[in-house]
């Protein structure tokens, strides 16, 4: 359930990057506010240092980034979630092997910029980058929840 929420949440952010440019300027604030809210987070959380987050935070960007282009070709071409029932069984079939193929996308790219990241931080620092990111996807998730307040509360230490 927390794979499939958190798959939600960034493609949520995804999309809203995605059409940023047709977006009204509510929806674009709300995206800078995240993406603030996610730097002061994981910064405090790792408790990074100004030389370490110089070194960190244009690494995990480029993740970012990267991981936001494969989660955007698994998506379908059109609006709206499938209608299983009115597709073929070929169509299904391509599906599913897009998404797993893209789930093994994201493992490799995972692998790669833990390499890179590893080189910049010590373990101790990037295990908790893990933890903080699932913290922080929690935290949103768990904002969506509330109903009456949805963006307004910051993440809790």
């Amino acid at each position: 359930m927390k794979r499939y929420a958190t798959l939600l949440i960034m493609c949520i952010g995804g999309w809203l990057m995605l059409n940023g440019q047709e977006q009204h300027p509510r929806f674009e604030k709300m995206l800078d506010e995240y993406q603030n809210e996610r730097i002061a987070f994981l910064t405090r959380q790792l408790d990074l240092t100004p030389a370490e987050a110089e070194k960190f935070w244009p690494i995990y960007n480029e993740y970012l980034k990267k991981r936001d282009e494969i989660l955007r070709e698994r998506r379908p071409r059109r609006q709206g979630p499938p209608d299983f029932d009115q597709m073929t069984e070929q169509e299904l079939d391509e599906m599913l092997k897009l998404q797993l193929d893209s789930e093994i996308k994201l493992q490799y790219l995972k692998k790669e910029y833990y390499t890179k990241i590893r080189k910049e931080l010590p373990a101790k620092k990037v295990a908790k980058l893990y933890m903080a990111e699932q913290q922080f996807m929690n935290h949103i998730i768990n904002r969506f929840r509330e109903p009456g307040d949805r963006g307004r509360r910051s993440v809790k230490d």
